[in-house]
C-alpha cells in the first residue's frame, strides 16, 4: 500500500476557497482532496464557506433565469418553478447524500452569502488557496466573481492550486483583469496545458499541476469508500447529457465484454442500463468506480478517479458545455487521447484498446 511521505515544513493556517458545495460529484471529491492532503502535512486547513447566490440556485425554487424566456411572464415564471420544484424532489436523496458527505468529511469557516460580507470580515490566514476546478472560467459566474481572485485578502500570502480556466479562448477585455489579480499571488498553478499557455500570454509565471485528486494515495480513497457495491462485473456510465453516441458504444462495448451496464444518474434514468443509482453521493461515486470494469463518461472527475484506478476508460465529448479542453490535456498527459472518442472510426480499437497502466502510473507519480 502507498504510505504519505510528505516533506516537514512549518506549520500554517491555510484557508481554501473553491466551488464545493454545488452538489456535483467532481467539486465536492476536489475539495476534499486538497483540504485532506494539506491536514496530513499537519496544516490547519480550512474551507471558506462562500456561498453567494449564483452557487445556491440548484434547489432555489423562486429563481428563474432572467434570460429564459420563461421569466418573460408571470404564468410562464410559476409554470417553471412549479415544474422545478417537482423535478427536484426526484433528486433529494442524492441531495441528502451530498450534505452528510460536506458535513462530515468538509472543515469550513463560518458561512459567507456575498462577497461584500467576505471583505468586510474576511477569515484570517498565513496562506490563502483558491482552487481547484472551473473557479477561472470567465463564461461562469465564479470566473466573473472577484472572490475567486482571493480580492478580499488584505494580510497573508496567495496562491493557486490546480486553477481552471476550462475554456482556451477567453476574451483580451477578461484576460487583462484576471491578469492584474494573478500579480498579486505568490505562486500559480493551473490544472490544464492550456491554462499554462494563459498564463504566458498574460506575463504570469505559473506551474502546471494534477486535479487535487491525485495528491492523495489509493488508500487514502478506500478508507472514503462504502461497502454495499454490487458483486457482479459492470461497465459504469456517468452521461451528463444522454449522448446518444456514447448510449451506442456502451452497449457494444458491454456486449463484448459481457458486462452489466451500471448508471450513476444525476437526473434521470437513463432507460438502456440495467441499473440506475439516483442516489449515489461522492462517497458512492468512487466506490463506484473503483469496482467497475470500464468507465465511460464526459466527467472530469469521473475519467480522472478511472485514470487513477487504472479502470479502462472512453470519453465523450460534451456539447452544451465547450468545456472538452479539460479532457483533452488530462488524456493526453497519461497518453490515452485514441480513448477520446470523438469519431465512430475510433471505436473498434477502442473495445479491445491495451491500456498501459505501467506507462499511466510512472505519469501519475512524476
Amino acid at each position: 500500500s502507498q504510505e504519505y511521505d510528505y516533506k516537514k515544513i512549518t506549520y500554517m493556517k491555510i484557508l481554501t476557497l473553491t466551488t464545493y458545495n454545488v452538489y456535483n460529484y467532481g467539486a465536492a471529491l476536489q475539495a476534499y482532496a486538497l483540504q485532506t492532503y494539506l491536514q496530513c502535512m499537519g496544516h490547519d486547513a480550512v474551507l471558506i464557506n462562500y456561498q453567494p447566490e449564483y452557487l445556491t440556485r440548484k434547489y432555489d425554487y423562486r429563481w428563474v433565469n432572467p434570460e429564459s424566456k420563461l421569466s418573460r411572464y408571470a404564468v410562464t415564471r410559476i409554470a417553471y418553478r412549479v415544474m422545478k420544484y417537482l423535478q427536484r424532489q426526484t433528486t433529494m436523496g442524492r441531495k441528502r447524500q451530498f450534505d452528510r458527505f460536506i458535513d462530515s468529511y468538509l472543515k469550513q469557516t463560518r458561512e459567507y452569502r456575498t462577497l461584500e460580507k467576505l471583505c468586510q470580515n474576511p477569515p484570517e490566514a498565513d496562506l490563502y488557496v483558491v482552487g481547484s476546478d472551473q473557479i477561472w472560467n470567465v463564461f461562469y459566474e465564479a470566473g466573473r466573481d472577484p472572490a475567486f481572485y482571493l480580492e478580499f485578502v488584505t494580510k497573508g500570502r496567495k496562491a493557486s492550486y490546480a486553477a481552471s480556466f476550462s475554456y482556451v479562448d477567453i476574451p483580451q477585455k477578461e484576460k487583462k483583469k484576471i491578469a492584474e489579480c494573478l500579480r498579486t499571488f505568490d505562486a500559480v498553478s493551473v490544472r490544464e496545458s492550456h491554462g499554462l499557455q494563459l498564463l504566458r500570454e498574460m506575463n504570469i509565471p505559473g506551474e502546471w499541476v494534477l486535479d487535487p485528486v491525485f495528491l492523495l494515495p489509493i488508500e487514502q480513497w478506500k478508507q472514503l469508500m462504502v461497502t454495499n457495491i454490487s458483486k457482479e462485473d459492470y461497465l459504469l456510465i456517468y452521461d451528463f447529457e444522454g449522448n446518444k453516441e456514447l448510449k451506442r458504444f456502451a452497449k457494444e462495448y458491454a456486449r463484448r465484454h459481457h458486462l452489466k451496464i451500471y448508471v450513476i444518474a444525476d437526473t434521470y434514468p437513463l432507460l438502456y442500463a440495467d441499473r440506475n443509482f439516483m442516489k449515489a453521493g461522492p462517497r458512492e461515486f468512487v466506490s463506484m468506480i473503483y469496482h467497475c470494469k470500464a468507465f465511460i463518461s464526459n466527467s472530469f472527475h469521473g475519467t480522472a478517479f478511472s485514470i487513477m484506478f487504472n479502470k479502462p476508460v472512453f470519453v465523450f465529448n460534451r456539447h452544451r458545455h465547450k468545456v472538452n479542453s479539460r479532457m483533452e490535456s488530462l488524456m493526453t498527459l497519461f497518453g490515452i487521447n485514441q480513448c477520446i472518442l470523438d469519431n465512430p472510426e475510433k471505436w473498434e480499437k477502442a473495445y479491445y484498446y491495451p491500456f498501459n497502466y505501467e506507462q499511466i502510473n510512472h505519469t501519475k507519480q512524476r
